[in-house]
């Protein structure tokens, strides 16, 4: 029962690993870049219900899987969105208040 477990960590994983790469931090703002994610992601788990429910079960899982991967991708561009210049982060760590 742990092995479909180590499966979606590790794939969430590396779509953390592939969202880390330089080349995508510049881009992690870009909204087309979040809306396709979130656009893909979606055609991922309607992909992988419509083959479970007609018995493609090694598709469904590869859908699946590759949702996952998605997730994590879009969990790391979602993460490296600048903080607005009120946030109350970003105040503490001008100095402008105090915990």
């Amino acid at each position: 029962m742990r092995l479909p477990a180590v499966a979606i960590v590790a794939a969430f994983a590396s779509g953390i690993v592939l969202g880390l790469h330089p080349t995508v931090a510049r881009n992690a703002s870009s909204h087309i870049l979040l809306s396709s994610l979130f656009l893909l992601v979606a055609f991922f788990v309607l992909a992988g219900i419509f083959f479970v429910r007609i018995a493609h079960l090694l598709v469904a899982t590869i859908a699946s899987l590759f949702g996952w991967i998605l997730l994590g991708f879009l969990g790391v561009c979602i993460a490296e969105q600048p903080r607005d210049a009120n946030q109350v982060i970003s105040l503490v760590e001008q100095s402008r208040i105090s915990l």
